[in-house]
């Protein structure tokens, strides 16, 4: 994992350690990557990598459509383009991927938080 991801990410992993937000991360990354045939990997401390080796290919692909189709992408996962130049000086498109599970997890995780808030009131 790289410098910027074990930073930026390092206390959003644990999260992937609870099935139900693992579980959530992958159907988000399904709809925001369009890409259906992501699978949930086993809960733990390879799920990162996992989802990462998944999205690769998917972001892979989205390059060879053109800079369009990879525009969408982070549209929809909500990734900055600074952001998403800053990964891909980084370490390319397998930190690019890492960024999208990241931001994804990250979703997953404010959506639950504050669904937790307003149960509680």
């Amino acid at each position: 994992m790289s410098r910027e991801l074990s930073t930026t990410g390092g206390g959003l992993l644990h999260g992937l350690d609870r099935a139900e937000v693992l579980a959530a991360t992958v159907v988000q990354l399904r709809k925001d990557l369009n890409a259906p045939e992501l699978e949930v990997p086993a809960v733990g401390e390879g799920a990162f990598e996992a989802l990462r080796a998944q999205v690769l290919p998917v972001v892979e692909d989205r390059q060879r459509q053109g800079q369009h189709a990879l525009g969408v992408v982070l549209y929809r996962v909500d990734l900055p383009e600074a952001h998403a130049k800053r990964s891909m000086a980084a370490g390319g498109l397998s930190e690019l991927a890492g960024q999208l599970v990241l931001r994804a997890l990250q979703k997953v995780l404010t959506r639950m938080r504050y669904a937790a808030r307003s149960a509680g009131k």
